[in-house]
C-alpha cells in the first residue's frame, strides 16, 4: 500500500485529498487534524472506507507531533511514503492592511509577521522534522507543500495585489525552506515539492463580501467566499485576469485536487524544490 499523511484534512483541499486517495484500497491515508469535534465529514468518510485513519494532532507541538509519528508507524511497520502539508492559516485579523498601513503600528506588524511564520513556516517545519525518519523507510518518499499564488512575486507584482502580507511572506518563505530541504534530502532520494493549488471552490472562506471589496484585495484561496457577490466577482476577476484574461471562476476542489495528485505522481529528482501550479508548471495559475 501506499501510505499517505494529509494535515487539515477537515474540509475543502485537505478533505478532498483523503477523498480522493482513500477511494483506492491501495492506498492508506493519514488525517491528521486538529480536533475531531469539527471533523463531521471526514468522520463520514472514515466510518465507510476503513483504509482512512484519523488522528488528533498539533502542529505546532513538536511532542505531539512525535506521538503522531508513532502511531503511523505502528499502521506502516515504521514507514511514510508521501505526507501533504495542507494545514495552514491567514494570520491574525490585521491581514487585510497594505505595508504602508501599518506605520504607527509597530506591534501589529511585528504580530502580522510572527503567527504568519509560526503557523504557516514553523509548524510545517516541525511536521517535516517528526515525519521525515518515516519517509526516509517509504517508497514515494515525498513531501508536498500546498502553497498559494500568494506567495509568488510575479503574481503579485502583476495583480498589484497589497494586502496579506504576512500569509504571502509565508507562503514564499515556506517555498524556500522545501526548496533547501529538498536540497539536503536529496541524496537519499527524498523529493519536496510546493504546489500551489489554483482558484479552488471550497468554503473555508469566512470572509462578508462588502469587507473584502472594501479591502480591495483578495487572495487565490479566499476568493472563495466572495464569487456570490457581483461587485466583488468583477474586482476580483478584473485583477485575475491580468495574469490569465480567460479565467471565469473557482474550479471545484476536486478538479483541483486531481490535478495536483498528478503533478505528485510525476515528481521527479530533476523536479524535486520547485514551486508548481497545480498544472506542473510555474506560470498557468488558473
Amino acid at each position: 500500500m501506499v501510505s499517505w499523511a494529509i494535515t487539515g484534512a477537515t474540509r475543502g483541499i485537505g478533505l478532498e485529498y483523503v477523498n480522493n486517495l482513500s477511494a483506492d484500497s491501495n492506498n492508506e491515508v493519514f488525517a491528521l487534524i486538529r480536533s475531531r469535534t469539527t471533523a463531521g465529514a471526514l468522520e463520514d468518510l472514515a466510518a465507510d472506507r476503513k483504509n482512512i485513519h484519523i488522528i488528533e494532532t498539533d502542529i505546532s507541538r513538536p511532542e505531539k507531533l512525535k506521538e503522531t509519528a508513532a502511531e503511523i508507524s505502528k499502521s506502516t511497520n515504521g514507514s511514510l511514503d508521501v505526507v501533504i502539508l495542507n494545514a495552514s492559516s491567514p494570520g491574525p485579523d490585521t491581514f487585510a492592511l497594505s505595508p504602508s498601513d501599518f506605520r504607527g503600528k509597530e506591534e501589529a506588524l511585528e504580530n502580522e509577521f510572527y503567527e504568519n511564520v509560526k503557523a504557516n513556516i514553523i509548524s510545517n517545519i516541525y511536521v517535516i522534522d517528526s515525519l521525515v525518519d518515516l519517509i526516509r523507510k517509504g517508497h514515494e518518499k515525498k513531501i508536498v507543500f500546498i502553497s498559494s499564488q500568494s506567495g509568488d512575486i510575479e503574481f503579485n507584482r502583476i495583480t498589484g495585489l497589497t494586502a496579506q502580507i504576512g500569509y504571502s511572506v509565508s507562503k514564499a518563505g515556506m517555498n524556500l525552506v522545501m526548496t533547501k530541504i529538498g536540497a539536503e534530502l536529496a541524496q537519499e532520494g527524498i523529493k519536496t515539492l510546493s504546489l500551489s493549488p489554483g482558484w479552488v471552490n471550497t468554503d473555508a472562506g469566512k470572509l462578508m463580501p462588502r469587507e473584502i471589496l472594501s479591502m480591495q484585495m483578495i487572495d487565490i484561496e479566499a476568493a472563495k467566499a466572495v464569487t456570490g457577490d457581483p461587485d466583488v466577482r468583477k474586482w476580483i476577476i478584473g485583477a485575475f485576469h491580468k495574469v490569465d484574461p480567460n479565467v471565469e471562476g473557482p474550479r471545484p476542489v476536486e478538479e483541483s485536487v486531481a490535478d495536483q495528485l498528478r503533478v505528485i505522481g510525476n515528481l521527479s529528482a530533476a523536479e524535486s524544490g520547485k514551486f508548481l501550479t497545480h498544472h506542473g508548471n510555474h506560470d498557468q495559475w488558473f
